[in-house]
């Protein structure tokens, strides 16, 4: 009898414990469970937080009546955005076409309308407007690729063409810009009939509609760019030839004085650059053409001019390189990036408070040789240039 009751009792210990344990092992599970989980959860979180979105967003607009590239844009004083000129694809495999039309965009409507003429067509021309609201378009290269001497100035009051003064020289490639007093400088550039580059300067008046010599440069140019400073003197960046060599020293033009100075020397030398007038007086050069690592090729590098020490630092590097792409100020001072050679739909913006890169999101169409220009209320108009599929005529907006 007792040894049933001991045998009976260490059952009952044997049972009271499996299932405790058996408790404690279910009890823990969920935990377990729950914790894997909030693990995830939480690296999930931090995975998202790392993820930038791009900037702003691109929409289509209205196409131009023409295919263009190699075109400008300038803003009327009625807030319209007038164009000219530039290369369409041609017809029946002939010669690409040269455009003589002109045609303006409203950004009220979306829509672009024909106007006017000139009496030739020119592409890679200056295109400028002028104190009493009319545009000159001068020099530029035909079909053939010859340097126009000739220019034309149109009306905005009767949408008409007429022939002003002849440019003292043919040239093309060259860089132009506007003065504080309403005049427009073409500098440098490539002679065809001679075949060299050019190191001349000539102004146009807008009021006598003459061109006037001015003191050439130090260094003969083309492929560069030119841009009108705050203290109304030009910096000239850039130049060479396509496969080098490329110029890294930059020069400034004082009109006062009639004369040329030393602007310090680009960290890299290049041309098919862009050039924008930051808000605060810099200058920010992006992409084009250098020295890269076994020759000659697109580059991502960017670098600041400081006017103030007549210095340049690097202003960091685009995603991709980029060349015969363009750039734009935003109103709120930063500056967009648009396209490049190789088809590229991408736009990315840069910050020159922190001297930094950020994508935007894509464009609707890739494209390189095409025109920008912002609006006044901040949206950025982006016109023709090279696609995927030739030369187009199509248009979108960049709404930031």
């Amino acid at each position: 009898m007792n040894c049933k009751i001991a045998f009976l009792k260490t059952i009952s210990l044997l049972l009271i414990g499996l299932i405790g344990t058996t408790l404690i092992s279910c009890s823990n599970e969920p935990a377990s469970i729950e914790t894997q989980a909030n693990v995830d959860e939480s690296t999930e979180i931090d995975e998202k937080t790392e993820v930038i979105e791009p900037i702003g967003q691109f929409v289509a607009t209205g196409s131009m009546g023409n295919d263009r590239k190699s075109h400008h844009m300038v803003l009327l004083n009625d807030g319209r955005i007038f164009t000219t000129g530039g290369t369409g694809k041609g017809v029946g495999g002939q010669r690409l076409l040269v455009h003589p039309s002109s045609e303006i965009y409203d950004p009220a409507t979306d829509k672009w309308e024909y106007t006017g003429e000139q009496s030739e067509g020119r592409t890679k021309n200056l295109l400028a407007l002028l104190p009493d609201g009319s545009v000159l378009a001068a020099g530029g290269e035909r079909s053939t690729t010859e340097g126009i001497k000739s220019a034309e100035r149109w009306d905005s009051s009767q949408g008409t063409w007429s022939q002003t003064g002849d440019m003292i020289k043919a040239r093309e490639r060259s860089a132009w810009t506007q003065l504080l007093d309403g005049r427009v400088i073409v500098i440098g550039g490539f002679d065809t009939k001679k075949v060299k580059r050019l190191d001349t300067v000539e102004a146009y008046d807008p009021e006598t509609g003459e061109w006037s010599e001015l003191a050439p440069m130090t260094t003969e140019r083309t492929l560069h760019t030119a841009i009108t400073l705050k203290d109304g003197r030009v910096l000239v960046v850039g130049g060479g030839k396509l496969d080098g060599p490329h110029i890294d020293l930059a020069e400034i033009y004082d009109p006062e004085s009639n004369t040329w100075s030393d602007a310090g020397n680009m960290l890299l030398g290049r041309v098919l650059h862009t050039t924008t007038l930051l808000s605060d007086g810099r200058v920010l050069v992006v992409g084009g053409q250098g020295k890269i690592v076994g020759g000659t090729g697109k580059v991502t590098s960017a670098e600041i001019w400081n006017p103030e020490s007549l210095s340049w630092s690097s202003a960091g590097n685009t995603e991709i390189p980029r060349s015969e792409h363009a750039a734009s100020l935003l109103n709120d001072g930063r500056v967009l990036v648009t396209g490049g050679q190789g088809a590229k739909n991408t736009a990315e913006i840069y910050n020159p408070e922190d001297s930094s890169w950020i994508n935007a999101s894509e464009m609707i169409k890739s494209r390189y040789r095409h025109a920008v220009i912002t609006l006044p209320d901040g949206r950025v108009l982006i016109s023709g240039g090279v696609g995927e599929d030739g030369v187009i005529e199509k248009s979108e907006l960049f709404i930031p």
